[in-house]
């Protein structure tokens, strides 16, 4: 029986992801609209070497990833991660967070891994990425189609 290691940094753990899968076209991480309420993360990598719609990746010991938002605290919370070959992408919006996206992603423009990783930080320290508000809930502020809303999408 393996022993399970309680965290692992969200840098760490998408360099495992990039470091097992040859090609990766999108990162795409689900969560719910403010710290406050999200009690785990989903991520869904999309890559023609997924041998499914929906396959576990097992890319850490970690059931935990730890997550620096600007806090004393940094923020642990349990994670699952799945590759698909499904397509084309996620619309961005108050429960997730496009992390990468591929410079050879049809229709849409590319994000590195850096970049996607700040917004997702914003968004769970509950910031606004676009116009750096503090709010109760990213849901209120997108509220319609607000500029932050639309300047958000990949």
């Amino acid at each position: 029986m393996t022993e399970k290691a309680e965290g692992i940094g969200i840098e760490s753990l998408f360099e495992n992801i990039f470091d097992r899968l040859n090609h990766v076209a999108e990162v795409y991480v689900a969560h719910l609209p403010s710290a406050s309420e999200v009690t785990k993360l989903h991520i869904t990598v999309r890559t023609g070497e997924a041998d499914s719609m929906k396959q576990y990746l097992d890319v850490t010991t970690a059931d935990k990833v730890m997550i620096d938002i600007g806090d004393a605290e940094p923020l642990l919370l349990p994670f699952d991660a799945m590759a698909t070959v499904d397509g084309p992408g996620h619309i961005q919006g108050i429960e997730g967070t496009t992390v990468y996206l591929a410079d050879n992603a049809r229709s849409a423009e590319s994000r590195e891994l850096e970049v996607g990783l700040s917004v997702l930080r914003q968004k769970l320290a509950g910031m606004c990425p676009c116009c750096d508000d503090e709010v109760d809930t990213l849901r209120d502020h997108y509220t319609g189609m607000s500029p932050c809303r639309e300047e958000e999408w990949v």
